[in-house]
């Protein structure tokens, strides 16, 4: 869908957030259980899910956002650094690519002069700019706060440790280990991905309501 509004990319990231904290607090709900072999299987279960959870809410999030932007019609002067980078990516990286031919170089230049007060259009690339590498860990979860220009250090830095142990967790059990989290362990992740989408969701929706992609 293209998120052309303030209200359709909120009602979109609201939406998307509702479905996946309810499930949150089911699985919550489930962890609570006395049988030892349901536990075992609710721990195994709730890590999957609610990394599940933690990477589908950012991409998809992220990606609207972008779109949003994307829909601005925005001049490339007009836009932050983040989103001006996001919009010379391509080039950048044909340029870093050519050790011999001066054209790519040229068109480098050519976005910061003469297309400067030209309309971006970035809604091209919004899918393959946001990219959780299946790896949702801290520095891939940093890259993409700066991409859509989060402040990651104020709000993220210190759960740093905390995401890349989730992520170790995870991959352990997806791919075909025994592992079993402690119950405890188990229920501070699902409350921590359930915080955490709702943190990124408010990051986000801020970012919209300032205007925060425009240069200033």
């Amino acid at each position: 869908m293209r998120i052309k509004s303030q209200e359709t990319l909120i009602d979109f990231i609201d939406e998307k957030s509702q479905l996946r904290r309810r499930e949150l607090i089911t699985l919550t709900q489930l962890l609570q259980t006395k049988r030892k072999h349901e536990s075992n299987i609710f721990c195994r279960s709730a890590i999957i899910i609610a990394y599940a959870h933690w990477e589908g809410f950012v991409k998809e999030t992220a990606i609207a956002y972008v779109e949003y932007v994307a829909c601005k019609s925005l001049r490339f002067e007009q836009l932050s650094p983040n989103f001006k980078a996001v919009a010379c990516r391509e080039i950048l990286l044909d340029a870093s690519r050519a050790t011999k031919r001066i054209h790519p170089h040229l068109r480098v230049v050519e976005q910061f002069t003469d297309q400067a007060s030209k309309t971006i259009d970035i809604s091209y690339i919004s899918s393959s700019v946001i990219d959780t590498q299946s790896n949702l860990n801290a520095e891939v979860f940093e890259n993409i706060c700066i991409t859509v220009g989060l402040d990651y250090t104020q709000r993220w830095s210190t759960y740093g440790p905390f995401i890349d142990d989730l992520v170790k967790q995870r991959h352990s059990i997806a791919h075909g280990t025994t592992l079993v989290p402690q119950k405890d362990y188990a229920i501070e992740v699902v409350t921590f991905v359930e915080k955490a989408i709702d943190w990124f969701r408010t990051d986000i929706e801020n970012s919209a309501v300032r205007s925060a992609f425009v240069f200033t």
